[in-house]
């Protein structure tokens, strides 16, 4: 391992390496090994008082090579995952805390990417004009309910802000689009995080306020310093718009908003037995509104009262042993759980309380999560993985139908079901500049009994030595919120309610095509074209409503799966990466998003905003004595279209403007960020 200073050292047998006597600053990280590519990390931030820990995965060399120079690999939009040869890049946790308008949370710093558009207000994110709801989110390889602040609450899919902290991500990954088949019940993409290792050779510990909170870190090694290699990682975080209110720093005379967040990680390596490791994450959330003093009302949300409470976790223990040769086995039990009970109510003239809404939804997953991937030769590598997951769930909802009516039971059930995976990956170096991963995911919901075979496909050409041309299809899956199969509808004629419980899976088509071309070791620039077609949608008969366009955190509807929907465009991304104080990325996309109702027709969906513009760059300065303290000022412009929606019809009803659901119509909004 090598710095941009000269500064070097060997690893150990298991791959371990301390470099000492580094400067505070930026530097360059190269590691080499015979057999395997280079590879380089640039502008790594090291910052005084803390040790950098860096997880560093490098790939087997595919041909046997005579006496030739080997260029190390730069490319930061290069995946972790080996399988994702298109539709996918490397989340770096420096860019998420550098990056204007990230606000160190990765959904979103992950809208600066191209085909990915945030709604402002909350962190929920729309791929290719998917809804935010279509979106994985992945916690150490396993499938974690919305991991955000007030999620689904703010908007179905999104949230405030994640509960895991920016200090401790690893480099993660991001994937769009046609992912290969370790990723099932996804439609947009997934978000497949990492959790770093503490440093285990040295304490440290940190406290900072921000505006997103108190926040106390810890990290360092189990045991005593020297003699152990395992270590832990703690951060807590409490509101501070709580404590500001406390303090009459600000003015939140009707408001309460109160958040707490807790993460750790446990990494136990062992001479023989592999590494064990204990990780969790998990949120707390209360917020409430109250309703003014009569003299202050001026529209209709201040007759509105509201109250939540919220608590979201996940954890597990993690397993991997190295098997020989080549092989590795990843062996996970994890258990996730989500709570939400909420309130809301109406008042008159004479402060007389009509309640519109009241409920509560507990759910949670045991998780078995099994995967062995082999390196059978330098040119081929299989993946074999099974997903096991047994959830549980009680749920009560009453929903006031229309204005001054009593509420009416949506849904009112508890038990559990199950869902099954079973996949399988194959990466096969074809020849020197050829690739291909070719896969298969199968998945059965207990639920309704349903069987789904998704395959998977992807070629990687390497056009020349600086540029790649790629091209993928996968048939992806994904079920609903378990609350939506169990809403209960009465038909009005004296029939019996009918439920959602024959819902199927939504399903997908997805095909996509990438060129990437590298620029010097500093900059490179994608192009990457892409079709979606969605069918066995969600919708309702007799109206253009469908589940494509949802943004409430429930569904009181009966619903069939005769919907469809299509996305397809272009994304574009031009990058230069940090160097000499400066960088800079322009992402773009034009796109069209489209869904097909219970009758047929089709209309814009509610995420078809046609175009996406980012514009994000910087400027550093290294100053102080060894140049040891960092400025930085850093920029960003967003121009999107805006959501659609529904006009009112003139002439309407209160009654009929609540059931009615016509074609949209555009708007057109913009973001500066800084």
């Amino acid at each position: 391992m090598v710095d941009e200073v000269g500064i070097g050292c060997s690893s150990d047998i298991d791959g371990n390496f301390v470099i000492t006597h580094v400067p505070v600053g930026r530097h360059t990280i190269k590691a080499n090994h015979i057999c395997y590519e280079p590879i380089v990390l640039k502008e790594q931030l090291l910052s005084a008082g803390k040790e950098m820990v860096l997880d560093l995965k490098m790939r087997e060399c595919a041909n046997e090579l005579g006496e030739i120079v080997v260029k190390p690999r730069v490319n930061k939009q290069q995946p972790l995952n080996a399988m994702a040869q298109t539709g996918a890049r490397m989340f770096s946790i420096e860019e998420a805390a550098r990056y204007a308008g990230g606000m160190a949370d990765p959904a979103r710093t992950a809208s600066m990417f191209a085909g990915v558009a945030a709604s402002g207000a909350t962190n929920g994110i729309s791929i290719h004009g998917n809804s935010p709801q279509m979106l994985q989110w992945r916690i150490e390889g396993i499938e974690v309910n919305n991991p955000n602040h007030f999620g689904e609450i703010t908007e179905a899919g999104g949230g405030i802000f994640t509960s895991l902290n920016g200090s401790m991500l690893a480099n993660s990954d991001f994937l769009t689009g046609a992912m290969p088949a370790e990723y099932g019940n996804a439609l947009s993409g997934a978000f497949d995080i990492k959790m770093r290792s503490g440093n285990n050779t040295k304490y440290e510990h940190a406290f900072q306020v921000g505006t997103l909170g108190f926040d106390i870190a810890s990290e360092g090694p189990l045991g005593k310093k020297g003699r152990t290699k395992a270590s832990y990682l703690v951060n807590y975080r409490y509101s501070f718009l709580k404590v500001a209110k406390e303090l009459k720093a600000i003015n939140m005379e009707n408001e309460d908003l109160d958040y707490q967040d807790l993460s750790f990680k446990l990494n136990m390596p062992t001479s023989k037995a592999g590494t064990f490791s204990v990780w969790f994450t998990g949120l707390h959330d209360n917020y409430s509104n109250d309703v003014p003093d009569i003299s202050d009302w001026e529209t209709l949300w201040d007759i509105n009262s509201s109250w939540s409470k919220q608590t979201s976790i996940a954890g597990g223990i993690s397993h991997k042993i190295m098997l020989n040769p080549g092989g590795t086995l990843r062996s996970s039990i994890a258990v996730t759980e989500s709570y939400r009970k909420l309130g809301m109510a109406d008042y008159d003239s004479n402060m007389f309380e009509t309640p519109n809404m009241a409920g509560r939804n507990t759910q949670w997953n045991l998780i078995l999560d099994v995967v062995h991937q082999q390196k059978i030769s330098s040119r081929y590598t299989m993946q074999n993985g099974i997903n096991q997951q047994h959830m549980g769930f009680n749920l009560l909802l009453d929903v006031c139908p229309t204005v001054a009516k009593p509420l009416e039971r949506v849904y009112d059930s508890n038990g559990s079901t199950g869902l099954t995976r079973l996949y399988s990956s194959h990466k096969l170096q074809l020849t020197n500049r050829l690739s291909a991963v070719a896969g298969v995911n199968v998945m059965w919901f207990k639920l309704n009994s349903q069987w789904l075979l998704e395959p998977r496909l992807s070629f990687a050409y390497k056009t020349s030595a600086s540029s790649t041309l790629s091209a993928a299809y996968a048939l992806n899956s994904r079920k609903e919120n378990t609350d939506v199969y169990f809403v209960e509808t009465k038909p009005g004629d004296g029939s019996p309610a009918m439920t959602n419980k024959d819902l199927g899976l939504t399903r997908s088509h997805h095909f996509s095509v990438s060129f990437a071309k590298q620029i010097g070791d500093d900059a490179q620039i994608k192009v990457e074209p892409y079709y979606q077609y969605v069918f066995d949608v969600p919708v309702e008969e007799g109206s253009t409503f469908s589940l494509i366009n949802n943004r409430a955190f429930y569904i009181d509807r009966h619903l069939k799966g005769v919907g469809a929907g299509r996305n397809y465009g272009i994304d574009l991304t031009a990058e230069r990466y940090l160097r000499d104080g400066y960088y800079g990325m322009l992402t773009a996309t034009l796109f069209k998003s489209e869904y097909r109702d219970a009758q047929g027709s089709w209309h814009s969906t509610r995420y078809d905003r046609r175009y996406i513009v980012n514009v994000l760059g910087g400027k550093e300065w290294m100053l102080g004595k060894g140049n040891s303290n960092v400025l930085g000022v850093n920029a960003r412009v967003t121009m999107q279209g805006g959501d659609r929606y529904s006009p009112v019809p003139e002439g309407l009803t209160t009654e009929e403007i609540m059931e009615r659901n016509d074609k949209t119509v555009p708007e057109i909004a913009y973001r500066v960020e800084f």
